[in-house]
């Protein structure tokens, strides 16, 4: 696997990894305003479009590797597994023998 194809990959992750902590803070938010912290709940809605923002750059980055390789990244080959506790607020990432945790 060359370089490129390792940089997308991670791309792929960062993309995921954002889209599943974006659930977990529009919940908040949402738990934020029905508690009446409506300037609370607003910070965290802007912090979803920052995000947001991050994964368009992440996805537009994707493209042009893929452009560059001649192919789409296919993800599913890379052994990389993930697994989430989201009741807990804790998940954790692997791919190979590389594992790192959230709180």
């Amino acid at each position: 696997m060359d370089e490129l194809e390792k940089i997308a990959i991670r791309l792929n992750h960062w993309i995921g990894h954002n889209l599943e902590h974006v659930k977990g803070y529009e919940d908040v938010a949402l738990k934020m305003a029905d508690l009446g912290l409506i300037d609370a709940s607003n910070y965290v809605r802007q912090a979803i479009e920052f995000s947001s923002k991050a994964n368009t750059n992440f996805e537009l980055a994707l493209k042009l590797i893929e452009s560059r390789v001649g192919k789409r990244i296919d993800c599913s080959q890379t052994g990389e597994s993930h697994h989430h506790e989201s009741s807990q607020g804790t998940h954790t990432h692997g791919q190979g023998d590389k594992v790192h945790r959230h709180s």
